[in-house]
């Protein structure tokens, strides 16, 4: 058997470790069932916690950004339908009679430099930084347009945050079981605005325990609004030095992570998640 998706491989050490049972139900390792008073199954970066409402939540930023933008410092976000969507039951929805009037809208409601990016992407997929009204254009042009696979019917207009650092945490009941940085000091941009994505991009766990509480601070208030019991937050502290959450994902692939830091903080992450089910 191989050693498997980074997620399961991990979840499986772990069990290991705390001499928890579970089964292996495919040839790869990536299909477990965890044993406690209950059963548990880990699927590749799925994770047996939220709700499918909830995960819908965090996969659509739009409706995230919604439910949370006044308890929590978010980017000031605005999101836009295809005015010719590709599917005709989302015609209801539409406001902007053309893609002009949609680029003519953000030009009038954001300063420049600008994100416009895709409502349900991820891995940086279909994100633009915009500092003209044509970069503007051309970046609602490959959101919306019908024949690519990345087709969105939602396109996000956000504010830019200048960055000083990213960051990603993991979060399980409320609580940052793992953070780190997304250093990007000796990488270089290759396309893709995901910090990791960059060339020579590093994950640096964070150890410093004022800017763990800090961080920990920051993403509290999320957690009465929006009951997640796992998911991953993406955090950018600005020039100003505040700090804004950016998006959730409630499937964090830990792929970019492990390549810089080995399976041993993620066991050691997944040991504390295992302790604490029932």
């Amino acid at each position: 058997m191989s050693e498997g998706y980074v997620n399961t491989r991990c979840v499986r050490k772990a069990c290991d470790r705390l001499k928890i049972q579970y089964i292996i139900h495919d040839e790869y390792g990536n299909f477990v069932s965890v044993q406690k008073n209950r059963k548990y199954f880990f699927v590749n970066a799925s994770m047996p916690f939220n709700s499918s409402s909830l995960n819908k939540i965090c996969s659509d930023k739009d409706f995230a950004t919604k439910l949370l933008q006044d308890v929590v410092r978010m980017p000031k976000t605005k999101g836009y339908f295809d005015p010719c969507p590709k599917d005709v039951k989302y015609t209801d929805y539409v406001a902007q009679p053309n893609y002009e009037a949609i680029t003519e809208s953000i030009c009038s409601e954001f300063s420049f430099p600008l994100i416009v990016k895709m409502n349900s992407g991820q891995q940086g997929t279909n994100v633009f930084k915009c500092s003209t009204k044509e970069e503007v254009s051309s970046a609602l042009a490959a959101i919306f347009d019908h024949n690519s696979q990345h087709y969105d019917f939602v396109a996000l207009a956000q504010e830019y945050i200048q960055p000083k650092a990213e960051y990603r945490v993991i979060v399980f009941r409320g609580k940052v079981l793992l953070a780190y940085e997304k250093n990007i000091e000796s990488a270089t941009f290759v396309g893709n605005l995901s910090p990791l994505h960059y060339e020579n991009a590093t994950a640096i766990q964070i150890q410093d325990i004022e800017l763990l509480q800090r961080l920990q601070e920051c993403v509290a208030p999320i957690f009465p609004i929006l009951n997640l019991e796992f998911t991953g937050i993406d955090i950018i502290l600005g020039t100003d030095n505040q700090l804004y959450i950016i998006e959730l994902n409630s499937r964090p692939g830990f792929t970019l992570f492990e390549k810089d830091n080995s399976d041993e903080p993620l066991v050691l992450m997944y040991e504390k998640i295992l302790s604490e089910l029932e």
